[in-house]
């Protein structure tokens, strides 16, 4: 007697049904990923715009109890202090602002310690790629100081010229009543990607790049910026923007738009240094009246301009930035 066999088939999936499967998987993924990055990018500029405005909050604290703004204080000027290290103890940082020496210079050895500390509202959490934390503590957020190209006091090579016309700058004590376009049409802080540290990688947004022109007015500095070769490895300055923050050289102006390049003509202490950041299509700018706005890279330059000045008498639309 014979037994029968009894026929069984294997479950499973052929090659073709298995492809078909990762490749609808690649396309889901493909689909999902720029949404995760974005809700991702969405989460860091709103904390971006948090940290702006606990220094919004430092700000108006500090004049309340001392009735002017601290300056940026900067090279030219002596021990180049940062207007963010003047308002440490109105941002919970009291230790750090104990710890500095402010008769000395920023750098000077009794002040390393704090020089190389991080502060965590100091730093947009778009640009934590900090190479070189050897410089000291890094900030992304930068004083206003105006829409002028004077980079420090109207003296030396500047003798002659307007002083800047914005908020911080040199030894200024500026006054909210002496902002005469009004706090909520005034820039007082915005961004500024931190600098690669090398003049061997170009970075449009972030490296500074040096001319030797002289220029006397906004249009001519415009010019012999967009002059400069920046793939030539000499055409870089070495003026580190974004570390440490205890130095006052970490300002920005309005002379041209955000996230364009920066120039320096430092032979004459005059500068570009537009506002720059991670976030895409434009930066954040924090207004004297506490308010943050995102500023689109296509704004309107005569606006830019004018949201830079503290009394220039300019009349901006609410709806034109």
């Amino acid at each position: 007697m014979k037994t029968g066999l009894i026929n069984s088939r294997r479950a499973g999936f052929t090659l073709i049904e298995l492809l078909v499967v990762i490749a609808i998987i690649a396309v889901l993924i493909a689909l999902l990923l720029p949404a995760v990055q974005s809700a991702r990018e969405a989460a860091r500029r709103i904390q971006c715009v948090n940290n702006l405005k606990q220094i919004g909050l430092a700000i108006h604290n500090y004049h309340d109890a001392r009735g002017a703004l601290p300056g940026a204080e900067l090279v030219h000027n002596g021990t180049s202090f940062s207007a963010l290290s003047h308002m440490l103890p109105f941002m919970e940082q009291s230790n750090d602002y104990n710890a500095l020496n402010f008769s000395l210079a920023n750098y000077d050895p009794t002040n390393t310690t704090v020089l190389m500390s991080r502060v965590g509202i100091f730093i947009c959490p778009s640009d934590v790629g900090d190479m070189h934390p050897e410089y000291g503590g890094q900030t992304n957020y930068m004083a206003d100081m105006g829409s002028w190209i004077v980079w420090q006091a109207a003296d030396g090579p500047n003798v002659g010229l307007l002083p800047p016309n914005g908020i911080f700058y040199g030894n200024s004590a500026t006054r909210f009543a002496a902002v005469t376009d009004g706090l909520s049409n005034t820039g007082f802080f915005s961004e500024r990607v931190l600098a690669d540290f090398t003049n061997g990688v170009v970075s449009p947004i972030a490296d500074v790049f040096f001319s030797p022109a002289q220029p006397t007015t906004v249009l001519q500095a415009i010019q012999a910026c967009q002059a400069i070769d920046i793939y030539d490895p000499s055409s870089q300055f070495p003026l580190f923007m974004g570390a440490p923050w205890v130095n006052g050289q970490h300002v920005c102006l309005h002379v041209t738009g955000p996230n364009t390049r920066s120039c320096g003509f430092f032979t004459a202490l005059r500068a570009i240094m537009p506002p720059s950041s991670h976030h895409p299509g434009g930066v954040n700018l924090l207004f004297g009246d506490g308010s943050v706005r995102f500023i689109k890279d296509s704004v309107n330059l005569v606006v830019w301009q004018a949201l830079g000045t503290r009394a220039g008498g300019e009349i901006i639309s609410a709806d034109s930035f």
